[in-house]
């Protein structure tokens, strides 16, 4: 009996250590907390008592303002005809595909992931035909693509 713990006293003597050291090691910082407390640091102005630009210009009343307009990617954009009708392909591809599924899935009851899919799947296929009128391929090709991707998650056989 006496031998038994005398060889189990170094055992239980590291384990209540690394007890001590995992459980009350975090609990034990001593010291004060890195930083500075809040209510020592300096507030800053608020936007009303900020005083105003003092530049040698004003500035142009709102109204007067040029709003910047983004350039508008069209049809025009591609390179060539070879590249424009190769773009028009890839859209009636993946519109087709994404417009089969969405037939496909279209009269049946549908569980409440795969309604999800086949709405986004519509917007999208509503979308890319939108872009195309507006003769915008970049946008045609992208809605076109993520309308295949969306589709594909339906499973209507």
């Amino acid at each position: 009996m006496k031998d038994s713990r005398a060889r189990s006293a170094p055992l239980v003597l590291l384990v209540l250590v690394m007890a001590w050291t995992t459980i009350g090691g975090c609990a034990l910082v001593r010291g004060k907390p890195p930083g500075v407390p809040v209510d020592s640091r300096p507030t800053p102005p608020t936007p009303a008592t900020q005083p105003p630009p003092t530049s040698g210009q004003e500035d142009p009343p709102p109204s007067e303002t040029p709003t910047p307009t983004l350039p508008r990617a069209t049809a025009g954009d591609a390179t060539s005809e070879a590249d424009r009708r190769a773009v028009m392909r890839r859209i009636v591809a993946d519109t087709t595909e994404a417009a089969a599924a969405v037939s496909r899935c279209a009269a049946r009851k549908l569980l409440p992931d795969q309604e999800s899919s086949f709405e986004a799947a519509q917007g999208l296929l509503v979308q890319t035909r939108a872009a195309l009128v507006r003769d915008e391929l970049w946008r045609a090709e992208s809605l076109s693509r993520k309308a295949r991707q969306v589709a594909a998650a339906l499973y209507c056989p």
